[in-house]
């Protein structure tokens, strides 16, 4: 009347591995947001960063705002920004950067001598500035540092 079904074992070790593996290889997921004003450097960025960087995400911002939207719904390893942007000046970016996310790495983008605003970008522990017009082997060396 009543069946009584034979208990299967159910092996979960291989599940288990598997989504220990998925959950360690997003934490490996790199990301780079690049903020600039201009849609040209933008493109250009973001194309050269597509080749030379496949295994990174890539996030695009052309303000401030934008650009605080990003830094707060993701995990951003380095962050690219020219110095002036708009709804922000000056480092107003990399300042909050390095307060609330330490980790994250900073690149700055600007026309200005480096030596012009040493004391600022060593305030800032900036990991390095790069100087506009920009050069592709500037881009592949953001991501050696």
């Amino acid at each position: 009347m009543f069946g009584v079904k034979e208990r299967q074992a159910v092996d979960q070790s291989a599940n288990f591995f598997n989504e220990t593996s998925e959950i360690s290889a997003f934490r490996n997921i790199r990301s780079i947001l690049i903020v600039d004003e201009e849609r040209d450097i933008l493109n250009q960025l973001s194309q050269s960063f597509a080749i030379c960087a496949k295994q990174y995400n890539i996030y695009l911002a052309q303000n401030g705002k934008d650009a605080l939207e990003v830094l707060k719904t993701s995990k951003v390893n380095i962050l690219l920004t020219a110095v002036n942007i708009p709804v922000m000046h000056d480092f107003e970016l990399p300042d909050y950067t390095k307060l609330y996310h330490p980790a994250t790495r900073i690149f700055v983008m600007g026309e200005d001598d480096p030596f012009t605003i040493k004391n600022r970008l060593a305030d800032l522990k900036i990991s390095g500035y790069i100087r506009k017009p920009l050069r592709i082997e500037m881009i592949y060396s953001i991501l050696r540092v």
